[in-house]
């Protein structure tokens, strides 16, 4: 699985993460460029949207007081490491009292996650500081941190299921579609899509039917494209994967990259 969409805490709780929606093409578009061969071919690397993140897969937001001395704190940051500590405890009791973590971390978080609600997105082990690590996997899901310190001032962490999706796909483009090197005309794609569902539906294997069918880099791989959070693919593709249930395979869906039948791995 790829897609760490926020490493906010490896160097600086300020450094900003990619939202979902602004990740790299080939998983923030689904479909990754396609580059015509050069010779002599190269054996291309494997696409990072493939590659397993380890587990376990963590997802968390945060509510970040810094203060004058914390490592990376914002710009005139003049408050002291005591009244940030303050303000932090003042937040927590806000939160225990029913106030939106979502609006206290856009209005208060000196993190670059606040504009998201202060979500940090899916991260897995030895990515955040250690003690922000330490005190995220000691939550269960949906609990909510005490004020944790670290080098980047204090924090308030709340917990987030993981909501992740394992699929393939075969993809038909024609031409004149953004990334396409396909010369064939959008109805001759559909033929070809009608085609690639009708060996399905025959019994065909999906990983078969994709490398025969498949446009893109994907199709020798089976047409796997890993795993993927919600709201990380186009929307058109992203509602029908998280519709499908284990194993289940979609019917044509029609995206800006072209027609896509969706299979659910896990």
């Amino acid at each position: 699985m790829i897609r760490v969409f926020s490493l906010a805490l490896l160097f600086s709780c300020n450094t900003e993460p990619s939202p979902p929606g602004e990740t790299p093409d080939e998983t923030a578009d689904v479909v990754p460029p396609e580059q015509p061969p050069e010779e002599p071919v190269e054996v291309q690397p494997e696409p990072r949207s493939v590659q397993e993140i380890p587990r376990p897969r963590i997802h968390a937001r945060h509510i970040l007081v810094a203060h004058s001395t914390a490592s990376s704190a914002p710009p005139n940051t003049n408050r002291t490491k005591e009244e940030a500590k303050q303000m932090a405890e003042q937040f927590l009791q806000q939160l225990d009292q029913g106030g939106s973590f979502e609006e206290l971390a856009k209005t208060h978080s000196d993190d670059g996650s606040s504009k998201r609600g202060g979500d940090l997105g899916v991260f897995t082990k030895g990515v955040m500081h250690k003690t922000f690590e330490d005190a995220t996997l000691s939550l269960a899901i949906g609990d909510r941190s005490q004020v944790i310190e670290t080098p980047f001032g204090f924090h308030i962490i709340e917990r987030l299921p993981v909501v992740e999706v394992h699929v393939a796909h075969v993809l038909v483009q024609w031409m004149g579609l953004k990334r396409s090197a396909s010369e064939r005309s959008r109805e001759d794609a559909i033929l070809v899509a009608d085609q690639a569902l009708a060996e399905l539906h025959a019994g065909r294997p999906f990983a078969d039917v994709a490398n025969k069918f498949s446009d893109g880099p994907f199709g020798s791989r089976g047409g796997d494209l890993g795993w993927f959070q919600k709201g990380q693919m186009v929307p058109q593709f992203d509602e029908v994967a998280f519709a499908l249930t284990k194993g289940e395979t979609s019917a044509v869906v029609e995206s800006p990259h072209g027609f896509h039948i969706i299979h659910r791995i896990e």
